[in-house]
């Protein structure tokens, strides 16, 4: 739960201070800003070799692009992450 929030900008207090739900939409909100900021590399990178090359090689982006947006979330991850929690929180006790 500390290294998904610090990768995503979060210090370990704030992570502490957010509701579950919140820090859930914290890391879908960076979850999509990552793959956004992936599409555009992979746009750039395309219309460079279009144009560096005369359009001759340059791969289309859209199936990688594509691939970017159809992975989907893994629950069973989610769950253990949640447990994990509890776990913690119960020692601490």
């Amino acid at each position: 739960m500390i290294k998904n929030g610090a990768l995503a900008g979060l210090k370990p207090q704030e992570i502490w201070l957010l509701e579950l739900w919140e820090y859930n939409r914290y890391l879908l909100a960076y979850q999509e800003k990552s793959k956004n900021d992936t599409a555009q590399a992979i746009m750039i990178g395309y219309y460079c070799a279009y144009y560096t090359n005369g359009g001759k090689k340059a791969k289309k982006p859209g199936d990688l692009i594509n691939k970017l947006y159809s992975r989907k979330q893994n629950l069973e991850d989610g769950l253990r992450d949640i447990e994990r929690l509890k776990e913690l929180e119960k020692a601490a006790k």
